[in-house]
């Protein structure tokens, strides 16, 4: 399972580095295009949020591989010690109701652009297809969530950001 994991990490990882490199290079170019040749580049701007939509979503899922989201110290106060891998456990385990009841909710919104077919000012594109990244960052990040509270060996060793 740890295999898994770490190749749908690498994955997850490659796309939003990826979009992270449309968006930079969208931009230049458009940049460029209006100091050199007086007019940008037709719908790269809009392109661009739609790469950056892309890698924020997956950074939700990507920050959940690693077990790098902010957590609350205070309450490691109020358990004794001993209760922690139970504490873990039953944390990573709301996590994931929380992630899947989530992705639901973000795939009825994107089949309901789907089904009337909603389609983007600009470039008259279907807006579905974008907007199916949110409920795969969302169950992508349950199934880890499920992995880690079924078999604690492997979540990640990280323990999170204190706030």
């Amino acid at each position: 399972m740890k295999t898994l994991l770490a190749h749908l990490q690498k994955a997850e990882t490659f796309v939003a580095v990826l979009a992270f490199v449309t968006v930079a290079g969208l931009l230049f170019a458009d940049v460029a295009a209006r100091e050199f040749f007086g007019n940008g580049i037709f719908a790269a701007q809009k392109i661009a949020v739609y790469a950056t939509a892309v890698a924020g979503m997956l950074g939700f899922a990507i920050v959940v591989g690693v077990h790098g989201h902010l957590r609350p110290k205070i309450i490691d106060k109020v358990f004794p010690e001993s209760w922690n891998p139970l504490l873990d456990r039953l944390g990573d385990a709301v996590s994931s109701a929380i992630c899947v009841f989530m992705g639901g909710i973000a795939a009825d919104f994107a089949y309901t652009s789907f089904d009337v077919g909603e389609v983007g000012m600009v470039l008259m594109n279907k807006l579905w297809w974008m907007q199916a990244i949110i409920p795969y960052a969302f169950f992508s990040s349950a199934f880890r969530f499920l992995v880690y509270a079924a078999l604690p060996a492997t979540r990640p060793i990280g323990e999170g950001i204190e706030a």
